[in-house]
């Protein structure tokens, strides 16, 4: 009686597993736009970690902004998120992770903006060979999955130097932004 006891268990534990894994979650679902990816030999040392965080409280009524430089390897960022009076209500503790895999930067929590929110990037070092720098665009990805484009006042590349940035890229909500190809 334990033995068939045990295998009905058994049965309807390996069933709800199976029928588990035929859905798929929304984030599966969303298509990942194709990001400038930073080259693994461009990043020193072994990388266990795939980002780089920093977190401030920002009063949303009184505004703010979160500033960060990085530099590992041959890879220099420097970054600026500006968050104008009003743009959302109370305090919250936001949260910006940049990526070593590519040049995307993820915010969070989840924020939709009552008034001008600007991010500032410039990554320096980067391989641009092989890429075609009239196609380079600043887009992020929109609140039904799809990939936008931003609105922004301009895009520079050096690829001498392989400078890349966007200046006063303007972010509508929070989600995953960067330079796509």
């Amino acid at each position: 009686m334990k033995i068939i006891i045990s295998l009905a268990i058994l049965v309807s534990l390996f069933v709800g597993c199976t029928d588990q894994s035929t859905l798929v979650s929304p984030d599966q679902s969303m298509q990942e736009p194709n990001w400038i990816k930073i080259p693994a030999s461009e990043i020193s040392g072994l990388q266990l970690n795939t980002d780089w965080t920093i977190s401030k409280n920002i009063n949303g009524s009184q505004g703010g902004f979160i500033e960060y430089s990085v530099t590992s390897g041959n890879i220099s960022i420097q970054s600026r998120i500006d968050f104008s009076s009003g743009s959302f209500s109370g305090r919250r503790l936001i949260s910006k992770t940049l990526s070593v895999l590519n040049t995307s930067v993820e915010f969070a929590p989840s924020l939709v903006f009552y008034s001008d929110v600007h991010y500032n990037v410039t990554y320096s070092g980067l391989n641009l060979n092989g890429i075609d720098l009239s196609k380079i665009k600043f887009a992020y990805i929109g609140a039904d999955g799809s990939i936008q484009i931003a609105e922004h006042e301009g895009i520079t590349f050096n690829t001498s130097t392989g400078m890349l940035s966007v200046k006063n890229a303007r972010i509508p909500h929070f989600s995953r932004y960067g330079f796509v190809n």
